[in-house]
């Protein structure tokens, strides 16, 4: 769904466990929290404070453990 980030609650380097909140986006007036799909690493963030995303665009990347 396209929106724009509003918080960014991982950085590179952090252990995540599924479920864990990621990204915080802002879509169509409600805001939806963009959670892990697995335990892993954070590997890539992708995306800033304020930035526009589409329904395709890469939010960050995780090296599952």
């Amino acid at each position: 769904m396209p929106g724009t980030v509003i918080d960014i609650k991982v950085k590179v380097g952090d252990e995540v466990k599924k479920g864990s909140p990621l990204v915080v986006l802002s879509a169509m007036k409600m805001e939806m929290v963009v959670q892990s799909p697995c335990d892993g690493k954070v590997t890539t963030v992708d995306v800033t404070k304020d930035m526009k995303l589409e329904g395709d665009d890469l939010v960050l990347s995780i090296d599952p453990q």
